[in-house]
């Protein structure tokens, strides 16, 4: 019971300096070590106060940074395409991404089966591309992208400065269909949140697409891997 009420002190103190406003979305909180020189609180029970926090979509921690205020979750439609920047922008934030490509490979029979290839043929000539997506200046988003490099001939380069499903049509006269759509919420593993910058086995969403052409042919199999507290999922029929 003692260790609950003291847990308490410090969930109101940050609840309090949120609804006045002395905490804004995206800042950052004072350390632990702060929390516990102010409130007289050890930090195992800090620690226990902010996680809780956590959990609640109200704060995350970055890795060997510190806490801080979870900023407005973008909405977004996962059934539809989406161009990040428009969407982004649409909501008065700001977007930015990377792209690095990591690779290229040939689908064989054994791999068509697979989650991360499914739906190309075996024979079929892939590219892999890599995100990095920021809302405002912070991580939300890392994703892997399979695409057809016999369709989409030298496609990366072209998606550093413009949404790859825009790219598609505008440039390969391509009008990408959404065939096959997976979510799920799932703790990262270590290597997507070292990507995301947050501790290993943070909670995140999972979202896998599969897009074809007019013809059904795939041509994009697409992993995204988001923070959970960054989005909200919002379908309209």
């Amino acid at each position: 019971m003692e260790k609950q009420r003291f847990y308490q002190i410090v969930r109101q103190l940050i609840l309090d300096r949120l609804k006045s406003g002395e905490l804004k979305h995206g800042d950052k909180l004072p350390s632990e070590r702060e929390l516990c020189s102010e409130t007289g609180i050890n930090r195992n029970t800090v620690r226990h106060a902010l996680t809780m926090l956590q959990r609640e979509g109200k704060i995350y921690r970055l890795d060997r940074r510190g806490w801080y205020v979870t900023p407005t979750r973008l909405i977004y439609d996962p059934a539809h395409h989406v161009n990040f920047a428009k969407l982004a922008s649409k909501q008065g934030r700001t977007a930015r991404w990377t792209t690095r490509e990591t690779g290229s490979l040939t689908i064989e029979g054994k791999m068509v089966g697979s989650n991360q290839f499914e739906g190309f043929k075996p024979g079929t000539p892939v590219d892999i591309m890599e995100n990095i997506f920021f809302l405002d200046g912070q991580k939300v988003a890392y994703t892997q992208n399979y695409l057809h490099a016999k369709r989409l001939e030298n496609i990366i380069p072209k998606t550093r400065e413009e949404a790859m499903t825009q790219v598609i049509e505008n440039e390969y006269g391509i009008k990408l269909e959404q065939r096959d759509l997976i979510i799920r919420p799932q703790f990262h593993s270590p290597e997507i949140s070292n990507e995301l910058d947050v501790p290993p086995g943070s909670p995140g969403m999972y979202i896998r697409r599969i897009k074809t052409d007019e013809k059904n042919i795939v041509l994009t199999v697409e992993h995204e891997y988001w923070r959970f507290d960054a989005i909200e999922l919002r379908v309209k029929s």
